[in-house]
């Protein structure tokens, strides 16, 4: 119980010898220093400093009897509403002093943020996917979010299954959005995929055929590149793509597309 009510005192400000000490006046009708400091457990060089102190804090009155100062606990009715009084000048103050602190921060890091933030990060537009199913999510999200034209270059490997690459071409097509590929000559050996891009060409798209393509790359309204890109030493194709936002890098590889557009075979004379 005592010990409670030490830390509950000590919440309202008070150290741990001054919250003893004022417990110990309250046990009795006047203590002399030396009294005090046995009663509350505090150091005799200590005391009359705390006694002091809750004297200046109005929890403790000192009194001159027979040659001696005696020491008296203020009713705590009267003390503790004064203490909170205390206690909450002192929290307007802090926060008074926090709020002049900030504006001062303020003043000093938000030029540091504007400047910082006027500098274009060159790699602000490229997101790199290092993970098979994050390049076909956002395959799946460029082309739900596409509003005028899709363009595919396509080679193997699927990324997709059959679910996914069917709702990549379908659901842009019955948006009314373009929707153009060019597939290289070795993916259509595979007659289900055949299989697949016929249904693509029964359901709108455009696609026709060419004997290679450099990249697997997806073009979105001209402004959205998604590229996946082939070991330079084994030439096999990673699952690792690029996708870059970046309306100059898509135009440049929109007139290369329209370039092998022109070249290709349409897939309907097959």
């Amino acid at each position: 119980m005592i010990d409670q009510t030490l830390e509950q005192l000590m919440a309202l400000g008070l150290n741990r010898y001054e919250a003893a000490t004022y417990l110990a006046l309250l046990e009795h009708r006047g203590f002399t220093p030396a009294q005090a400091a046995v009663r509350a457990g505090v150091p005799r060089q200590r005391i009359y400093d705390i006694l002091a102190s809750l004297c200046a804090r109005g929890l403790a009155i000192e009194r001159h009897s027979d040659g001696q100062r005696r020491y008296f606990a203020v009713d705590p009715a009267i003390a503790l509403p004064a203490l909170i009084d205390e206690r909450r000048r002192q929290f307007e103050h802090e926060q008074a002093a926090l709020t002049q602190g900030i504006q001062g921060l303020l003043a000093t890091l938000t030029p540091i943020f504007a400047a910082g933030h006027d500098q274009i990060d060159p790699l602000d537009y490229v997101d790199v996917l290092l993970d098979r199913r994050l390049v076909v999510e956002r395959a799946l999200a460029l082309a739900g979010s596409a509003e005028r034209e899709i363009c595919v270059c396509f080679k193997l490997p699927l990324l997709g299954d059959k679910a996914a690459n069917f709702a990549e071409v379908s659901k842009p097509i019955r948006r009314g959005v373009g929707y153009r590929a060019i597939y290289e000559r070795a993916a259509l050996a595979d007659p289900e995929l055949r299989a697949w891009v016929k249904q693509f060409v029964a359901w709108g798209q455009q696609a026709r055929i060419v004997e290679t393509l450099p990249l697997k790359v997806n073009l979105y309204d001209r402004r959205v590149a998604l590229l996946s890109l082939q070991d330079p030493v084994t030439g096999t194709l990673s699952f690792t793509a690029l996708c870059v936002t970046h309306p100059n890098f898509s135009a440049f590889l929109q007139g290369a597309f329209e370039k092998l557009w022109e070249d290709g075979e349409p897939f309907e004379h097959h």
